[in-house]
């Protein structure tokens, strides 16, 4: 779970003749730009709704991949795979959606620790037996 500080949260106004290709890469190249990184340093999810206008808005939400990294590190040694990442302030969100209790919450997703992702750390099964 990353702070909201981390995350850069934006909208752009679309053009009319853009395609849904067009807005991704528009998307892309403007959070890269308010970063001031590579496209390919990003991680991004965005949204299209339709304004009460008629104009068509990209919401966007981008932040750096090595921001993720160590908890996508620590998540594939435990043999999970990671399909989202999202802000701390989705917590609330997320404690009653599992029924978890914040301490719980806060301690499953700190960063590791140094060293704690060493490959013995997590070598739990021995073939297909439990060590």
């Amino acid at each position: 779970m990353l702070d909201p500080t981390e995350f850069l949260e934006r909208e752009l106004q679309c053009q009319a003749h853009w395609r849904p290709n067009d807005i991704a890469a528009e998307c892309w190249l403007e959070a890269a730009s308010q970063l001031q990184v590579p496209v390919a340093q990003l991680l991004m999810d965005f949204e299209v709704r339709l304004t009460s206008q008629g104009h068509w808005v990209a919401k966007y939400v981008a932040c750096l991949q090595n921001l993720v990294q160590a908890y996508r590190a620590q998540l594939t040694a435990l043999n999970f795979q990671l399909d989202v990442f999202t802000s701390s302030s989705q917590s609330e969100a997320l404690y009653e959606t599992w029924g978890l209790e914040s301490e719980i919450i806060a301690h499953a997703f700190r960063l590791p620790y140094p060293g704690e992702l060493a490959h013995r750390y997590f070598k739990l099964f021995k073939g297909s037996d439990l060590c």
